[in-house]
């Protein structure tokens, strides 16, 4: 496929190779499978400082590391993706919900895109978790030996729950993303990797997390046949961070997710792998694991 160029910024204007191509909020720009780019970024905000990079294309894909306060991902379909980082804007914190605890009042809070929960008088704790964020609360947690709170909702990678121990700080104790929530949670006990109430999309998402620990007899049991794991493992290679796909591979498979490796610097590319599974029972099975290689 034809490459094109996908440019997040804060509002701005861009040059590519010399040539006015808009605002940052237009569509894609194309670009030459190989050769040199060139691509100028000027902000309209009083945050952001402009930027000027040289792109080299080798094969539809960006070969070269990107400097500056630049960074590129690389998708399955010859789509390039450059974020430009804004500047610091002033400061804002955003109050989602309040506990009262034994330890005091308990707030969860939001600012420049993190989450984090603490008390005013002790410092907060960021939690693990990726926005864009909704439908967020906190909730006591029961446990026999120790006071625990679950903070719950939306991100960008699906429904997560965080649980964290009542300390001043609050502490992490244990992150379950991309599943339903399970309010039996205990956080001593290993999440079991046979999600029987699990939708394939999360059954998928487990393996490939599994697959990445080198966790391989749990991940057999996502299986159809537990036989297929080692073979299934290597055709997707090395990879560094599941992502759920930004711009989906049309006709891949019915599940899809992303293998996001590193490439250099300041450069990620991610590989698209499609997923077709059995019933078996109550349980969905992955039969057949498909990276694609395409660009």
């Amino acid at each position: 496929m034809h490459p094109m160029l996908q440019v997040l910024a804060p509002p701005g204007l861009l040059y590519v190779n010399g040539r006015f191509c808009g605002e940052t909020d237009g569509g894609g720009i194309p670009l030459a499978r190989d050769g040199v780019v060139y691509v100028e970024y000027r902000p309209l905000d009083p945050y952001s400082s402009g930027a000027a990079l040289r792109l080299s294309m080798r094969g539809g894909l960006l070969v070269d590391g990107v400097s500056g306060d630049a960074y590129a991902v690389q998708w399955p379909g010859g789509l390039l993706e450059l974020e430009f980082r804004g500047g610091d804007a002033p400061e804002e914190t955003v109050t989602h919900a309040q506990l009262k605890t034994p330890l005091g009042q308990l707030r969860l809070l939001e600012r420049q895109g993190s989450l984090s929960v603490g008390y005013e008088e002790s410092g907060d704790t960021v939690l693990p978790v990726a926005g864009p964020f909704s439908e967020l609360s906190l909730r006591t947690q029961p446990h026999p030996t120790m006071p625990l709170v679950a903070v719950t909702g939306q991100g960008g990678e699906g429904a997560f729950t965080v649980m964290c121990r009542l300390n001043q700080p609050p502490e992490v104790l244990q992150t379950i993303q991309g599943r339903p929530i399970d309010w039996a949670f205990d956080v001593s006990a290993a999440v079991s990797p046979r999600l029987q109430a699990a939708s394939p999309s999360q059954i998928s998402r487990e393996w490939l997390e599994l697959t990445l620990a080198q966790d391989h007899s749990g991940a057999a049991r996502l299986l159809s046949s537990g036989a297929y794991q080692q073979r299934f493992a290597s055709s997707l290679g090395e990879y560094d961070q599941v992502v759920r796909l930004r711009y989906p591979v049309p006709g891949l498979a019915p599940v899809e997710w992303g293998a996001l490796s590193l490439a250099a610097q300041r450069i990620a590319r991610v590989s698209a792998v499609g997923f077709v599974g059995v019933t078996d029972g109550e349980t969905w099975l992955i039969d057949r694991v498909i990276p694609y290689g395409g660009t």
